[in-house]
């Protein structure tokens, strides 16, 4: 005889979700901010994060699949993922090359920063400490909890929305530039930004079905874009 477990009540079934959205924009915001300002320290930090929040989601009963990590689906996003780098390298050797639009490239990252410094960020801190990570926790974790009890656009939006907010403590203490009169939204503007960012993620992510195509839209934004400020720069 076959016993039929109840199905938990709705509300019970957002815990998950809801305590992991939580959880997430507490340690961006809150926990983060505490650590010592060392890029590797907070990137190794959050590397530690990530392993026990995939390792307790699959003991929770989260598949890999669920996280976009598939055999089945990996070819069309590493397909996807690679056009999304080399893609981000055309636009930006193309700025690069301009004399007019060079400048546009080159910024405050570089500033007082050696070319080591650099390029450790853009080759290892930057791909496993922010990219991996972020896309694992979101694009991962979180759409995988929120497609449990939601559908695919709620999921999405909701995804992008925690994502935003998980850049709060970043957009309040390094603003965008602005005029003066514009400035006291500066961080409004950093999370709108990070928002849509986080909604063409997800949406590359529903779309493949694979975790490798936000990855590479990710790493040709973030690494590619670091690399390009180096070498406008130098």
């Amino acid at each position: 005889m076959t016993l039929t477990l109840p199905r938990p009540p709705r509300v019970a079934r957002w815990v998950p979700l809801a305590g992991t959205a939580l959880a997430l924009l507490v340690w961006s915001n809150v926990v983060v901010p505490e650590l010592p300002g060392a890029p590797a320290i907070r990137a190794a930090c959050n590397v530690g994060v990530v392993a026990a929040l995939v390792g307790a989601v699959r003991l929770g009963g989260i598949s890999w699949p669920e996280m976009g990590i598939c055999r089945t689906t990996w070819r069309r996003g590493a397909r996807w993922g690679g056009v999304a780098v080399a893609t981000s390298v055309a636009i930006y050797a193309t700025a690069i090359a301009v004399p007019i639009t060079r400048p546009l490239v080159a910024g405050a990252d570089a500033a007082g920063a050696s070319t080591g410094d650099l390029l450790l960020r853009a080759a290892v801190i930057i791909p496993i400490g922010t990219v991996l990570c972020e896309e694992l926790l979101f694009r991962g974790v979180l759409y995988a909890l929120a497609r449990r009890v939601l559908g695919e656009r709620s999921s999405v939006v909701i995804v992008a929305s925690v994502f935003a907010l998980w850049h709060l403590a970043v957009a309040l203490t390094r603003p965008v530039a602005l005029p003066p009169a514009l400035a006291v939204g500066s961080a409004a503007v950093v999370l709108v930004v990070t928002g849509l960012g986080g909604l063409l993620l997800t949406w590359a992510r529903h779309h493949t079905g694979s975790l490798l195509t936000p990855l590479g839209v990710h790493l040709g934004t973030n690494a590619i874009g670091l690399l390009a400020v180096l070498v406008a720069t130098r």
